[in-house]
Parts: C-alpha cells; sequence; structure tokens
C-alpha cells in the first residue's frame, strides 16, 4: 500500500489536544501526518485493546512524540486519534480507545 495517498482528519479528542501544543509542534505534527499520507503501512499495528492503531515516532526538541492512527483503507483516509509525547502514550491512549 505504500505511495498510495490518504486523506487525514483528526478524532476531535485529538484535535483538542492538538491545539493546545505550541505552533512550531503543530507544525511539526502537520509535516510528520503529511509523511503518514503516504507511508501508514510502515508503522507496525499495536496489539491487545489497541489493535487497529498504529504508532508513529517522531522527535521534536530533545522530546519524543507519538501519533496513534487508524488506516480507514475503504474510505482512503487516515483517522488520527491522539498525538503526544512519549511519557503516558500509552496510558492515555488505552482510556481513549476504552472510551469510544
Amino acid at each position: 500500500m505504500n505511495g498510495s495517498r490518504y486523506e487525514i482528519f483528526m478524532a476531535p479528542s485529538a484535535h483538542r489536544r492538538f491545539k493546545k501544543f505550541n505552533p512550531r509542534l503543530r507544525d511539526k505534527i502537520k509535516e510528520e501526518a503529511r509523511k503518514l499520507a503516504t507511508e501508514s503501512y510502515v508503522c507496525e499495528e499495536l496489539k491487545g485493546p489497541l489493535e487497529g492503531i498504529r504508532s508513529w515516532h517522531f522527535d521534536f526538541y530533545k522530546t519524543q512524540y507519538r501519533i496513534a492512527f487508524r488506516v480507514i483503507e475503504q474510505e482512503r483516509q487516515i483517522e488520527i486519534v491522539l498525538v503526544n509525547s512519549r511519557e503516558n502514550f500509552y496510558q492515555v491512549l488505552k482510556g481513549i480507545v476504552k472510551a469510544k
């Protein structure tokens, strides 16, 4: 599936968090999300209760961040579920997934 382009959108909970980041980090997240549009299947799928979600990793000013996303193949879309620093990322993600 590499090379195919997907439309990217954020889940409402991810967008609320995104708006709180500083402008430079938001720009970096947008840049990384554009990479997801063509490289989404490079990331391994998570296991257990997070099955169906993939995690993209990037660094920003010496801090590791993760983008959790779902590929919706039939609609050619990628839904960003969470963007957060690596610290407590998976606990926060589990809370979001459980709430859905």
